[in-house]
């Protein structure tokens, strides 16, 4: 992505972001990327060189804790309502009534957000992998969900998060980041299920420095890039999107949103990804079967997490296809 396309601005909260920006060719919309753990921005740069060629505007922000954006510790100021409000602030910088608001993993969460607080700036949104994440109930989060879900799915899908939301997690991955590189970005899809989606297995992964081949969209000058991106600002800042998770900040920060916002009714695309071990399609669909009130478009990846990555050209016709649909 070319970093002269980079701009700075001050949030409310005051909070530095940068974010990317490629003003619309006449008639064309404005996409907003929001980004998932443990990736900035770039994750976005497959879709940013196929997008701005066709004319559409583009919104690419470093979320809080990414980037060369503020990096604060504290896992309340990661509260939904708080992402909802500075990135309302990015669009205010740029003069955007709406945006087509498109979410990766925790990206979602914040476009999920920025329609519960600001519906008005968003006039339709696309999900991957993650699909529409609705106000938490207190005790209701996927910390102390576990054996539920656990039941339900037939594996502990997030075990992870309890050794991510830790004091210690930040500095054993830091002392360990190839191995954590190698965890988060797996070269088999069953890696997750054996180690993320165990109690302990994520740290002892981490911990044991085990190392597994690359995936075949990651180059070693990519590895090298999330490495020097994710050193240069520490872990601290990315995992306090886990760390708010059951931090009771969370669920006061949710009740403030009225039943009635949390539907909503902008068009909605959900790009489920089949291999995804986590973030399975089954949670997105429920969210959405519920919450969603206005046009639902579902596709299917076969693909995990990273499909972004991994299948650009059949995400990019996806959302390219939607986008002129609407």
């Amino acid at each position: 992505m070319d970093q002269s396309r980079y701009k700075q601005v001050e949030t409310h909260r005051g909070f530095t972001y940068s974010y990317y920006f490629s003003p619309p060719a006449t008639g064309k919309p404005v996409l907003f990327f929001a980004h998932g753990f443990p990736l900035n921005s770039s994750l976005w740069r497959k879709q940013v060189a196929f997008f701005e060629p066709l004319g559409y505007g583009l919104l690419v922000p470093d979320l809080l804790g990414y980037g060369a954006t503020d990096k604060p510790t504290d896992p309340k100021l990661y509260v939904g309502s708080g992402h909802a409000h500075d990135i309302a602030d990015i669009l205010d910088a740029e003069g955007l009534e709406q945006v087509i608001a498109i979410g990766h993993d925790w990206g979602s969460r914040a476009v999920s957000r920025l329609i519960s607080h600001h519906p008005q700036r968003v006039s339709a949104c696309a999900l991957l992998a993650v699909g529409y994440g609705p106000p938490v109930l207190p005790n209701m989060d996927t910390v102390t969900r576990s054996p539920e879900i656990t039941q339900t799915i037939g594996y502990d899908v997030f075990a992870y998060i309890r050794f991510f939301i830790q004091p210690d997690a930040a500095a054993i991955i830091e002392e360990h980041i190839d191995s954590f590189i190698n965890l988060m970005f797996p070269d088999s899809p069953q890696l997750w299920k054996d180690y993320l989606c165990v109690e302990g297995g994520a740290r002892a992964w981490i911990e044991s420095n085990k190392t597994a081949g690359l995936p075949s969209y990651m180059t070693l000058e990519d590895k090298e890039f999330i490495k020097k991106s994710l050193l240069s600002g520490g872990l601290s800042g990315p995992l306090c999107w886990y760390k708010v998770i059951p931090d009771k900040a969370n669920a006061e920060d949710d009740a403030s949103i009225s039943p009635t916002a949390s539907d909503f009714n902008q068009p909605l695309l959900f790009i489920a990804f089949t291999k995804d071990n986590v973030a399975l399609p089954v949670f997105g669909d429920s969210a959405h079967k519920k919450y969603a009130k206005g046009p639902v478009t579902r596709k299917e990846i076969s693909g995990d997490h990273w499909a972004v990555e991994s299948h650009t050209s059949e995400v990019n016709d996806i959302l390219l296809q939607w986008v002129e649909g609407l």
